[in-house]
């Protein structure tokens, strides 16, 4: 991490209009600057020393981001047109330094923070609202004969649903993902102009429920929308049975290798293991093994979204739910080796994608997060499923 810091103190002459005015500027340069972090500035209150009246600090993940900062052709402007004429004296110090207790200091971009929703266009609105009320366990929050939001916690929706009558199967049209602050989305939004693609409006209502965001399109189509400060309940829905977390989406792909490289490349995702051909699980800030995983496929869709349980037990009633119902159970328990989930899958076409309900999805500590490496193991059914008896029947996933 590099710590770049201005003491400075005006010309004797200027007026305090100017002299704030000036401040003010200085104040806008972290929404400038995407790569700036930490940003503050303040008077000088020694008493041993009062050669400076301010000082300016903020700090960079590296000596690139820093000079990006200090090259960049407004910058360069301010300093000549409105700080040199006003400013007396000043000091610059750029040094690099490790935080606290720590031995390494993580200076990767950051990327999403986690799974909010996902945004599915079915055919009957009706029927998928019943069955995700009573399989998944979410409760519907809002409902017109266009559309609806269905929650599993404190979060806005967890589930929004586009009726499309004209379609025979449901469809997963957008995902979305949360990003913890106004820097890291500019960060993402660069990239993503940087990487030559259209930057999208997100959709409008959900405008409406996050204070700033954008979309873009992966390589399949699929939209992934990312936005700050998504709108959240006091508490959660009052349901016994009830998801607690939208963990992640599985994306089935025919551009594999470009998918994955979107992803990582573009949107910082981080590989948490790969299933060498076949798959890569990525995760976000939140930590979970995989917010995202990605499958080598002969066609593309989101094969299913993963919803974290309150416990094994919670799994294991919505399952004899799902019994009772004559629910389509896609998959049953599976005992996940890689994100050590347990689990089982619920699947009607018309309802869009399978549904995943789990328990004991893997987290990762704040170090493992930063250090994990990403482990590359060979297509058997065992580092899927541990439960499963044999080695040599991959065909049949």
């Amino acid at each position: 991490m590099i710590r770049h810091t201005l003491s400075f103190r005006f010309i004797a002459e200027l007026g305090d209009t100017d002299r704030e005015a000036v401040l003010a500027e200085l104040a806008t340069f972290p929404e400038r600057y995407p790569t700036m972090r930490g940003w503050s500035l303040g008077e000088n209150l020694s008493t041993r020393d009062t050669t400076f009246s301010h000082t300016m600090s903020m700090d960079f993940d590296g000596l690139p981001e820093l000079r990006e900062y200090l090259g960049s052709d407004w910058h360069e402007s301010f300093v000549r047109t409105r700080w040199r004429p006003v400013i007396a004296q000043q000091a610059i110090t750029s040094y690099e330094y490790l935080q606290r207790g720590a031995s390494n200091v993580s200076t990767r971009p950051r990327g999403p923070y986690g799974m909010e929703y996902a945004r599915i266009e079915v055919p009957d609105l009706q029927a998928t609202i019943d069955f995700l009320q009573y399989h998944v366990g979410l409760q519907l929050e809002e409902h017109t004969d266009d559309y609806a939001y269905l929650r599993a916690d404190i979060e806005h929706h967890s589930i929004e649903l586009i009726s499309a009558p004209e379609r025979e199967d449901g469809w997963t049209t957008a995902i979305g993902f949360s990003v913890e602050s106004e820097q890291v989305l500019q960060l993402l939004r660069k990239q993503v102009s940087e990487a030559g693609l259209e930057v999208l409006d997100l959709q409008g209502r959900q405008q409406g429920l996050c204070d700033n965001g954008f979309g873009v399109k992966d390589p399949n189509g699929l939209i992934v929308e990312l936005f700050t400060e998504f709108q959240e309940y006091a508490e959660a829905p009052h349901l016994e049975l009830r998801p607690v977390d939208l963990v992640h989406p599985f994306i089935a792909t025919t551009k594999y290798a470009e998918t994955v490289a979107f992803y990582t490349e573009v949107l910082n995702f981080i590989p948490s293991d790969y299933v060498v051909g076949s798959t890569t699980f990525m995760r976000c800030e939140d930590r979970y093994h995989h917010s995202l995983a990605v499958q080598n496929n002969k066609e593309h869709y989101v094969a299913h979204l993963c919803f974290a349980m309150k416990s094994l037990d919670h799994v294991m009633r919505m399952r004899a739910r799902a019994l009772y119902k004559g629910a389509p159970i896609a998959s049953d328990i599976v005992n996940h080796s890689a994100s050590t989930s347990i689990a089982f899958y619920l699947h009607d076409r018309k309802f869009g994608p399978r549904f995943e309900l789990c328990d004991r999805h893997r987290v990762f500590t704040p170090e493992e997060h930063e250090t994990h490496r990403a482990r590359r193991m060979p297509a058997d059914p065992r580092n899927i499923d541990v439960w499963r008896p044999a080695a040599d029947d991959w065909g049949r996933f």
